[in-house]
């Protein structure tokens, strides 16, 4: 019988650690980028080829993930699936706008056909993905997509941010379960245990959490851009959803680095969004001089804040984290405003995709001082 070498709660490496964040985030990048892609058909938004071919491109990523461990050939079976997957739902979303139920009705058993065969597939590949546990996965997935298509269909923009929530949630037991069954695969059979240095369970779990506050920042920025920009409505609701997404990451550094840390940063982080939505009045007023007073104050913005971080973490740098800060927070909100003000979707699309990748650069570095702060921590206990 073969070895499960499980993740040990008590002694989580970098490396597992890492593979657990990219496997969620995969699924992340692929959520934000359907959201988008369905925001964009039913509200005639444009630029949805590029949308479907970047949603396409992107969905391919994880077979070619699973070439390194199963080999081309059924990495290249598994991205037929996936493919067909984002076939099914461009065509699903396509026969609701056209009023076609049949079409609905066949391609909604499409998606739940597709689910099924990739779920006997993965558990054939690898016995420690179980078959069960991904139609489940994958079935709360699908019927969550079908929801937000039926909320965007309808208009209902309140019940999109309470459903993208709910998927955002199933990303994170869908990369778990990945992770966790790649692991599981290049360890098994052996008894010698992860080594270097590592952290708890629970260390992981806020780093995971505050690593993935950038990407989710930039996303629901985005929304609230284009809702704002473009006169969609609910930009309110989405301004608030904003402002969870802030106090969640300044909760969870709060548990690292104290109350006030947390609350100024938090105070500071509260300011940076009034001043991304006044810049944003001021470009659709055209009034150049209130945009010229608003970009300093988001650089000075975004100085107190690398300021203020690498005051309690020696660990990071505060010149490195300004500059990081300032291309991700402002330079990159400039472009992308000015990009759907000029009505250049496709342009601005590109410019997203870039702030996701510098999302993902910000939170490896930032990961790996709070992991070898937390290793400082235990070596002077």
């Amino acid at each position: 019988m073969v070895k499960i070498n499980d993740f040990n709660p008590e002694c989580i490496t970098y490396s597992q650690m890492d593979m657990i964040f990219y496997a969620r985030l995969y699924y992340r990048r692929i959520l934000a980028l359907t959201r988008s892609y369905m925001r964009n058909r039913y509200y005639s938004l444009g630029a949805v080829d590029v949308l479907f071919d970047r949603l396409y491109l992107e969905s391919l990523d994880i077979g070619r993930l699973l070439q390194l461990n199963f080999g081309r050939a059924r990495s290249e079976t598994y991205s037929q699936y996936l493919s067909q997957f984002v076939i099914y739902l461009r065509d699903l979303i396509s026969a609701q706008i056209e009023g076609n139920t049949e079409g609905i009705n066949q391609n909604v058993q499409n998606l739940y056909d597709n689910i099924n065969t990739r779920a006997a597939f993965l558990a054939a590949m690898n016995p420690y993905w179980s078959e069960a546990e991904y139609k489940t996965l994958l079935g709360t997935y699908v019927q969550g997509l079908i929801e937000l298509a039926n909320a965007y269909s309808s208009g209902n923009l309140n019940e999109v941010i309470t459903i993208y929530d709910n998927l955002t949630e199933q990303t994170n037991n869908l990369g778990d379960a990945f992770a966790e069954g790649i692991y599981n695969y290049i360890t098994s059979g052996s008894s010698i245990p992860a080594s270097g240095p590592c952290i708890t369970y629970e260390q992981m779990r806020r780093i995971q959490n505050i690593r993935m506050f950038w990407f989710d920042l930039m996303v629901w920025l985005r929304t609230y851009m284009i809702d704002k920009l473009l006169k969609l409505g609910n930009e309110d609701a989405v301004y608030n959803r904003i402002k969870k997404v802030i106090a969640d990451y300044t909760n969870e550094l709060k548990s690292i680095f104290g109350e006030k840390l947390g609350e100024d940063l938090a105070q500071y982080l509260y300011e940076y969004l009034e001043l991304v939505d006044n810049y944003l009045n001021a470009q659709m007023a055209g009034n150049i001089d209130e945009i010229n007073r608003i970009i300093p104050l988001l650089y000075q913005n975004a100085a107190s804040r690398a300021a203020l971080q690498a005051s309690v973490n020696p660990l990071l740098s505060e010149e490195e984290w300004r500059n990081r800060l300032s291309n991700l927070q402002v330079r990159g909100i400039i472009d992308e405003t000015t990009a759907i003000l000029s009505g250049d979707i496709a342009r601005s699309l590109d410019i997203f995709i870039d702030l996701l990748n510098q999302a993902e650069s910000m939170s490896d570095y930032f990961a790996k001082t709070l992991f070898n702060y937390f290793i400082q921590i235990q070596k002077n206990q």
